[in-house]
């Protein structure tokens, strides 16, 4: 059974429309960047662009996890509205229909969130003649696009309405942005910032000083309490609600 899942979750995702637009977005995202760096960075010697252009990669990785989250949610939601999730659940246990979306959720976060740093790196190569590329911050921004997909996918299940899932989801990462304006001893603790700090990003670029953060291990388990919360309350609501009409 759940490999059948698993097997048509695959299919679609190799055809994804929904992930190639969102991932197009996430590109078109990041390179907007190179209209925020001076011309005369690209006279720097490279020491001084890397020195200058670091806190990028923590603005990447929240564009790519924002936009991975809508992703999550979009991804349900639409096979929702199309008749999709139906379709399955006439073949398929929806317990492997729902289980089956969660690596696909995790891959298709991944995606976005490497279209995000393709973009600003296309960014910084126009603006700066380029960076050096830190792989390990790379990855560590793949991990946390997938970590925004299953948000996102919990989110999404338990919304089921296409729209209205599109403006939460994203106010639910956002919003810890608007609180650290003025309350960051808090704000560490909500979802995308928690998700920045579990996975090393520096969050002096969207202001929170490291007296104010939350140490690696307990950030990992906020974290970790988000994304399993939001997938609890999405696979219980899946479980006993009516998601075919």
């Amino acid at each position: 059974m759940i490999g059948q899942a698993l097997r048509a979750q695959a299919r679609g995702l190799a055809g994804d429309v929904v992930l190639l637009w969102v991932a197009v977005a996430a590109f078109l995202m990041s390179l907007s960047l190179a209209t925020s760096i001076p011309p005369e960075f690209a006279d720097a010697p490279a020491d001084a662009r890397e020195t200058l252009t670091a806190p990028f990669s923590a603005v990447l990785a929240t564009y790519g996890a924002v936009l991975a989250a809508v992703y999550g949610s979009f991804r349900y939601t639409i096979d929702r509205r199309d008749g999709v999730v139906a379709q399955r659940l006439m073949l398929q246990p929806r317990w492997a229909t729902l289980l089956a979306r969660v690596p696909a959720s995790a891959v298709g976060g991944s995606v976005v969130a490497l279209a995000a740093v393709a973009g600003g790196h296309t960014a910084l190569a126009v603006a700066m003649g380029g960076v050096a590329i830190d792989l390990p911050s790379i990855g560590s921004a793949l991990a946390l696009g997938a970590v925004a997909g299953l948000w996102g996918m919990g989110f999404g299940v338990v919304v089921q309405a296409h729209l209205v899932a599109l403006f939460l989801v994203s106010m639910s990462m956002g919003a810890s942005i608007l609180v650290a304006m003025f309350w960051k001893v808090g704000a560490v603790y909500l979802p995308l910032l928690a998700m920045l700090q579990a996975f090393r990003f520096d969050l002096a670029a969207v202001g929170v000083m490291p007296e104010d953060s939350l140490d690696g291990s307990v950030a990992a388990f906020v974290t970790a309490g988000w994304v399993v919360a939001a997938l609890l309350a999405g696979g219980v609501a899946f479980m006993k609600r009516d998601v075919t009409s």
